[in-house]
């Protein structure tokens, strides 16, 4: 019976180890992240850059070039692909 105890000892220490080498790394994890929580709140803030405004239809468009051969390309996709009886084209 010396030798079961013996081994329970051990799995005990082993236990208590490996808890308490779990705990100390969830402690060094809170105090990094209370630490950068610190950093970024006394980090000094840069004002807000004003925002212009752009019209829509003054934005890059693609040209006119790209437009057609992304259409002939889903033209051609429909054309091998017909819609069957998916209940998601229905």
């Amino acid at each position: 019976m010396a030798a079961g105890s013996g081994m329970m000892v051990e799995a005990f220490k082993l236990l208590v180890l490996g808890m308490g080498f779990v705990y100390l790394l969830l402690g060094i994890m809170v105090l990094a992240i209370k630490a950068l929580g610190w950093v970024a709140r006394e980090a000094p803030r840069e004002p807000p850059t004003s925002m212009t405004l752009v019209d829509p239809l003054l934005a890059d468009s693609p040209s006119p070039a790209i437009v057609a051969a992304i259409s002939a390309a889903i033209h051609r996709h429909q054309t091998q692909h017909p819609v069957t009886d998916h209940p998601e084209h229905q």
